[in-house]
């Protein structure tokens, strides 16, 4: 990519050299001179996606031609109207560059504050247990349909309060109408590992009666309902170890942000002016004849 940016930046300058403007120059627009540098900094700026686009020297100079002169020209076309001075304008850049500077201090801050050990991940397995617990198995009745249009008709008879077996019976697809949906009961790790996100919705439900989020598989769009749960059992750490650590590194990130923000309040000196706040507020409280 590099190579590419390099022959066809050379290009624009050979070319630029003819139409007067320094060797240095990229391209000028009007009075605003863009430079090799700030072609490179701008396509690197783009996300990954777009990037992946400019791989040939027609991409390349598509997107010089196409999105980086003629963003200069309309930014220009904005200031000499003025646009750049609009006080809403001025308050959103003030914002967001404020943002900017946070999430840089925060990303800061919290760098290497997320690591979590193997050891911290087994300590809080076996002091959460019980967490980790779920029925042996469960018996689950569920609706396959294969288009968004009927999954929406369903949902629709479903939120209606109709039930879900006498649904499962009208619209099930193919071998699904058998036994009304009627799945039977499943234990973990007995369906193939394409249906990990189905067996997930089936030992989320908790309460006979209730019914799964939509699942997508290779069948379709499938609703699950709980018939029964029965037995219980301790999921082993191997299968819930990354989601142990995904939780700490979290709960460890918010334990470091609110660390720091706790000592930064104790250093800042913060006057609120109270009455102005209750005063405020009395006011938005009052019936809108007595405001005017």
């Amino acid at each position: 990519m590099i190579l590419v940016l390099c022959t066809v930046c050379l290009s624009f300058l050979s070319l630029g050299c003819e139409r007067g403007i320094t060797e240095k120059e990229l391209a000028r627009v009007n009075d605003t001179s863009i430079s090799l540098e700030d072609f490179y900094q701008i396509a690197e700026r783009q996300p990954l996606d777009k990037k992946m686009r400019l791989l040939t020297e027609k991409d390349q100079r598509d997107f010089f031609d196409n999105y980086v002169i003629n963003r200069e020209i309309l930014y220009q076309e904005a200031k000499e109207k003025g646009l750049d001075k609009e006080p809403e304008i001025l308050m959103k850049v003030e914002d967001f560059r404020k943002n900017m500077i946070i999430d840089t201090l925060v990303e800061e801050v919290l760098r290497g504050k997320s690591e979590v050990s193997d050891d911290e991940i087994e300590k809080y397995y076996r002091e959460n247990q019980r967490g980790f617990t779920e029925p042996k198995e469960v018996k689950i009745r569920q609706i396959v349909v294969n288009s968004d249009s009927v999954l929406k008709e369903v949902l629709n008879r479903l939120s209606r309060g109709e039930s879900f077996e006498k649904l499962a019976f009208l619209y099930n697809i193919d071998r699904f109408r058998e036994d009304v949906g009627s799945f039977g009961y499943i234990r973990r790790g007995q369906v193939a590992p394409m249906f990990a996100q189905f067996e997930e919705a089936a030992f989320s439900l908790k309460k006979k009666g209730d019914i799964s989020e939509v699942v997508r598989t290779p069948y379709g769009y499938h609703l699950l309902q709980l018939e029964d749960r029965r037995g219980t059992a301790l999921r082993p750490l191997d299968q819930v170890k990354e989601k142990i650590r995904t939780f700490l590194q979290t709960k460890k990130k918010q334990d470091a942000y609110l660390a720091y923000l706790k000592e930064a309040q104790s250093k800042a000196k913060i006057t609120i002016n109270e009455k102005l706040w209750a005063e405020e507020h009395e006011m938005e409280m009052k019936p809108e004849e007595e405001k005017k």
